[in-house]
């Protein structure tokens, strides 16, 4: 059988032999990690790129939000182990949710590394290997030390933004315990958690080894997925880690037929050589066959690290002090652990510690209730909190980019700031749903980026109509006109037509100045400027003897003409807008029907919207309305003036050449 080769690079293992020997473990691992980062292959280096870049854009926009990330620096998980699940009163697994709250900040794809087997055969041992530094507790005596399952968070030392969770469990098989079924629960549990499952046992891998492996074999009736529970179940495939079988104190030599062979052709061979033979025996290595492809399967075979004097002491000695064999062993298995890609939900989604924290609960929670682990129901559990997660962070960054823009700008420039927010917005939706079927959370996610595009158009536009009536009163020519009307220098012969061109002028000066503005966004003031010069405008014009009464006349035609023109103009723009956001938040709420909460709340923000554009407009129309009916009744009340006093003129005349004559 050909030999499955160790994944990680020579050069990176000769790397971290150099390192072991020249320090203690634990400040090797730690300090000096640049070689194996860059010799060790990853599947995942486009994957944390593309994490690292999300991630980047993420950081800048995570000030309003109320979720705390955790650091190494700031967290007890990361400076020594804690108790992370322990058995209560009843005899019934729970959490310490200050420990789980602590790990679900964690804001990084993780590598989850579990070690399990026999109890008093060095689990702990290999997990302060991993974690590079002292800290689980080792049991050098005949007392079980381990209880429950506890864990330590490192910074992963080869692959950049990732975090190495270790979950150390209870030994197996310890005849102290009542329960029977403890054991199973614990080792069911720390399977489903983690990415990588180390099985450590002592001596070689032979029909005893194999007796306690039951806990292997009966991990499919203890596991639900796809909606089943028995042995053939080989799906259970997809969702369970890489098993790595850790032979701890193994001597034998590793010579078959005359030829020397690897610890995974030993591991490989021994599975083959009792295919097919039924009996128990038979049955556990089927499990690991079925269950644990080879791709998936790797085995190390650890000599005794010293004499007994070395082996009393083992916990206080430094790497150097234990044999070589044991050390070059070591090295090539924390070097294949730590080439590990972070644990991957079923569509190839790094778990982070907030989906991490929500596999423990669903989990725990079923074992709690002497239930099957449903795998099925966790995933969508986790998918639909992250996906939760994933929304509002999209969401947040969408409108933290459109609050950073300064208002007013033409609707032009803010319709492509929106686009390119928006973009980027779903982009990051995309990368980083989980099990979105037709992209139910991404539709429902532009429905409210659409809504908050909304709300930014009507602020843009009432601080363009702010601005141009800001912009129009600090005009050099309106300042002459207004002098000139205080003035009265337009009341003379021909002041009229000057008036106009003055007034002409102003508007030129006002649309230079506004030039980054559509017409369409400037108009609306200038009109309102211009209709508030009514009633100066026909006072000019009655008392220009320059002008002849037909053309007095029709200047004032023209002018109602014109301002009731404008007025229908606007109305008419204003329902077709007010009908075309109508329409179009009506298009979303349909597409929003089957869920009715998401459809009410965004129905309560269509109305409200609405209600207040037509507060709004309503007044502006009737403001307007008002303007022209009393810009009519003054020139009306400026005729009757004009009429009485030709009339009096009329009779004064005749009078005067009665009394004359």
């Amino acid at each position: 059988m050909a030999s499955k080769e160790n994944p990680v690079d020579s050069s990176a293992v000769s790397g971290c032999r150099a390192k072991l020997q020249e320090s203690s473990l634990g400040e090797q691992i730690q300090k000096n990690t640049d070689s194996a980062r860059k010799a060790t292959s990853l599947k995942n280096t486009g994957r944390s790129k593309r994490f690292v870049e999300s991630t980047t854009s993420l950081v800048g926009y995570s000030s309003s939000n109320t979720r705390r990330y955790l650091s190494m620096h700031d967290s007890t998980v990361f400076q020594e182990p804690q108790c992370l699940i322990r058995t209560n009163a009843e005899d019934k697994l729970e959490i310490c949710d200050n420990v789980l709250a602590e790990i679900s900040c964690i804001d990084k794809p993780c590598v989850i590394v579990a070690v399990a087997g026999p109890y008093k055969t060095g689990k702990s041992y290999l997990m302060n290997l991993l974690a590079g530094k002292r800290g689980f507790a080792l049991g050098d005596t005949v007392q079980l030390m381990t209880k429950g399952i506890w864990v330590r968070c490192v910074a992963h030392p080869v692959q950049n933004d990732t975090v190495v969770i270790l979950l150390d469990t209870e030994g197996l098989g310890d005849p102290e315990k009542e329960d029977s079924t403890h054991d199973h629960r614990i080792f069911t549990l720390a399977t489903l958690l983690c990415s990588t499952l180390v099985y450590n046992m002592k001596g070689a891998f032979d029909q005893e080894a194999v007796n306690k492996l039951t806990f292997v074999s009966q991990m499919s009736q203890n596991i639900r997925f796809g909606e089943r529970c028995d042995e053939k179940n080989t799906l259970l495939q997809c969702v369970l880690p890489g098993f790595v079988l850790a032979l701890r104190d193994f001597s034998l030599k590793l010579i078959k037929d005359g030829r020397k062979v690897k610890p995974d052709e030993y591991l490989e061979e021994f599975l083959e050589s009792k295919r097919g033979k039924g009996g128990n025996l038979n049955k556990q290595l089927d499990c690991i066959r079925d269950f644990f492809p080879q791709d998936k399967r790797k085995c190390f075979l650890f000599p005794v690290p010293g004499d007994g004097e070395i082996l009393e002491n083992l916990d206080s000695l430094e790497f150097q002090d234990l044999s070589q064999k044991f050390n070059d062993v070591v090295t090539m298995f924390v070097s294949y652990i730590y080439s590990q890609e972070p644990k991957q939900l079923q569509v190839s989604k790094s778990v982070n510690g907030s989906m991490f924290a929500q596999l423990t609960r669903q989990y725990v929670e079923d074992l709690a209730k002497s239930d099957v682990p449903d795998v099925d129901k966790a995933f969508l559990a986790v998918a639909k909190l992250e996906n939760e997660r994933v929304k509002k962070e999209c969401l947040s960054m969408f409108q933290l980019r459109m609050d950073r823009i300064l208002l007013p700008i033409p609707a032009t420039i803010l319709h492509a700031h929106y686009l390119k927010a928006r973009r980027s917005a779903l982009i990051y939706m995309g990368e980083n749903a989980v099990e979105d079927v037709a992209n139910v959370v991404e539709i429902y996610t532009e429905k409210e980026l659409d809504l908050i595009w909304q709300k930014m158009q009507c602020k843009n536009n009432k601080e363009i109509e702010e601005h141009c009536s800001t912009e129009l009163s600090s005009l050099k020519s309106l300042s002459g006109l207004k002098t000139g009307l205080q003035n009265q220098t337009y009341e003379v012969p021909r002041g009229y037509r000057k008036f106009r061109r003055d007034v002409d002028m102003i508007r030129q000066e006002y649309e230079q100045v506004l030039r980054e503005y559509a017409q369409g966004e400037i108009t609306m003031i200038w009109n309102d400027f211009e209709n508030g010069l009514g009633m100066e405008t026909i006072q000019i014009l009655k008392n220009d003897p320059a002008l002849s009464e037909e053309e007095k006349q029709r200047e004032k035609k023209e002018a109602l003409d014109k301002q009731q023109n404008e007025l229908n103009a606007e109305r008419q723009k204003r329902e077709r807008d007010q009908k075309k956001q109508i329409k179009t938040m009506q298009l979303k709420v349909a597409s929003l029907e089957k869920n009715q909460e998401e459809r009410n709340r965004i129905l309560d923000q269509i109305n409200d919207l609405n209600e207040k554009k037509r507060i709004h407009w309503e007044e502006e129309n009737q403001l307007l309305k008002n303007e022209v009916k009393h810009f009519a009744e003054r020139i009306a009340e400026l005729e009757k003036k004009e009429e009485e006093r030709k009339a009096n003129g009329f009779h004064a005349s005749i009078l005067d050449a009665i009394f004359n004559n």
